[in-house]
């Protein structure tokens, strides 16, 4: 039988003829339509994927599409918002955070090159002035009146947005849950987009588990750059609601930026 070492395959048809004509030309064919097919494979199964807050078990998709922007959104993990009810310390509701990922990853690769980290509180702060699309996700672990919801807010920014003269935003986001039951499951979702604009949903739990969050149109919108950053600031900033989110999220953050120096390395190669 006739063979030929690889080293003479590249060089040409004249010293190994036959080599040439028995090499499986489809095989790179194959495996080049072969590779969509994977792809999605990996993309489904992403998709399936859940991340869990550790305290109450409430669970959120790894990878989402929103409403708003192209991109994939990630999860960085989620945390859990309790407040003491006599002696009891109940559990009010569980938060995910969300960011564009292909869009986040980049901003922190630039931000790592300049030397930004070094703590829990700058990957926070990365995650808030990021020019990218993000999102906070709610669900209710227990039964609240809409009011409940937005007067805790309201406590929480009422001087920061007296003392900023932006009490119409904080006004227009407490009107959204006017007369609204947030029912055991109830999502709320708060998208801050990069041209600085606050889109509000409200889903009951089994919307919630139905929808396809790409179609939805909110109709709770409004735009103000500052409000925005303050109720963003009031989970992600250094006087947390959910102080035990914050290391959670810096780590997803963490996760981000590596996975953008490993490209950057691939790259390279």
């Amino acid at each position: 039988m006739q063979t030929c070492s690889s080293r003479s395959q590249l060089l040409g048809r004249a010293r190994c003829p036959g080599a040439f004509r028995q090499a499986p030309a489809a095989r790179p064919v194959r495996c080049a339509a072969q590779r969509p097919a994977v792809q999605r494979r990996a993309l489904n199964a992403v998709a399936r994927m859940m991340v869990k807050e550790s305290k109450s078990g409430a669970e959120f998709p790894l990878a989402q599409r929103f409403w708003e922007g192209d991109n994939e959104y990630r999860c960085l993990g989620a945390g859990m918002r309790a407040k003491q009810i006599l002696m009891i310390k109940a559990q009010v509701y569980a938060v995910a955070l969300y960011v564009e990922g292909e869009l986040a990853a980049k901003e922190l690769g630039i931000r790592d090159r300049g030397g930004f980290f070094e703590n829990d509180d700058d990957f926070c702060s990365a995650l808030t002035d990021g020019a990218f699309n993000k999102t906070l996700v709610f669900t209710m672990l227990r039964d609240l009146e809409g009011q409940q919801f937005s007067d805790a807010v309201d406590k929480k920014l009422g001087p920061r947005m007296q003392l900023t003269g932006d009490t119409a935003s904080l006004e227009a986001f407490k009107s959204y849950f006017e007369g609204q039951k947030l029912a055991k499951g109830t999502q709320v979702m708060c998208l801050w987009t990069k041209a600085g604009d606050l889109e509000v949903v409200l889903l009951d739990a089994a919307a919630a588990a139905a929808a396809d969050l790409q179609r939805i149109a909110p109709k709770n919108r409004l735009r103000s750059e500052g409000f925005c950053r303050a109720l963003f600031e009031l989970f992600l900033g250094g006087e947390s609601v959910v102080a035990d989110a914050r290391p959670v999220w810096a780590a997803g953050a963490r996760e981000l930026l590596e996975s953008e120096r490993v490209k950057r390395e691939m790259r390279k190669g």
